[in-house]
């Protein structure tokens, strides 16, 4: 979990192993709608996905799938990187999050989190989560909107602040007392008033 150069040594060198090779273990149809056991982790990288798109995994909710279910030799253009989400249930919570990354590392039943997609089903102070349930499902979503649950950049329209929210950096909200914020830095809804290090004020 957060050990950034190492996901993407790994996926580098999977990825010439894989044009040198061959693909190896690898499935020509996603199972959509079938239930697996499993278990779960975070990362919080930031650069780019194996679809080819921009991803920051410390503020967006995306799921990086095991390696074993990507089918081709050009991860940009895998079926897993078109419209495919992933449904997970664990403790009587179920998100469903887009696919946007691959993990090199893991096996064909763990699925790698970005850290706020985890904080929504458990503490990530426990790393490792088993015993979830999950399955691929369409409709991935717009890579462009990564489930921001503030206002990105903006005052209007801007939503109420609720502790227990998971807030990317850059997400505005608007506090009890009528004042607008902004996240400096992804936070699980920490008091804009209190935690200054996370928020700061938003002139509108």
């Amino acid at each position: 979990m957060g050990k950034s150069f190492g996901r993407w040594a790994t996926a580098l060198l999977g990825a010439t192993l894989f044009t040198a090779l061959g693909a190896g273990t690898s499935h020509a149809a996603i199972p959509f709608d079938q239930p697996r056991s499993g278990k779960m982790t975070w990362y919080n990288d930031k650069g780019t996905g194996a679809c080819g798109t921009p991803i920051d995994a410390a503020g967006q909710e995306l799921v990086a799938a095991p390696a074993a279910w990507w089918s081709t030799g050009n991860p940009n253009s895998d079926p897993l990187c078109n419209g495919v989400s992933v449904q997970v249930t664990y403790n009587g919570r179920t998100i469903t999050v887009p696919v946007r990354d691959k993990c090199p590392s893991c096996g064909s039943g763990h699925i790698d989190l970005s850290l706020p997609a985890f904080h929504k089903l458990a503490s990530p102070d426990l790393g490792v989560v088993s015993g979830i349930t999950w399955k691929f499902v369409g409709g991935g979503g717009n890579p462009g909107n990564p489930g921001n649950p503030g206002n990105p950049g903006g005052c209007s329209g801007a939503p109420a602040w609720t502790a227990g929210t998971w807030y990317p950096a850059g997400a505005v909200v608007k506090y009890r007392n009528g004042g607008h914020y902004i996240a400096e830095h992804g936070n699980p809804g920490y008091d804009p008033t209190v935690s200054t290090w996370y928020w700061e004020p938003r002139s509108c």
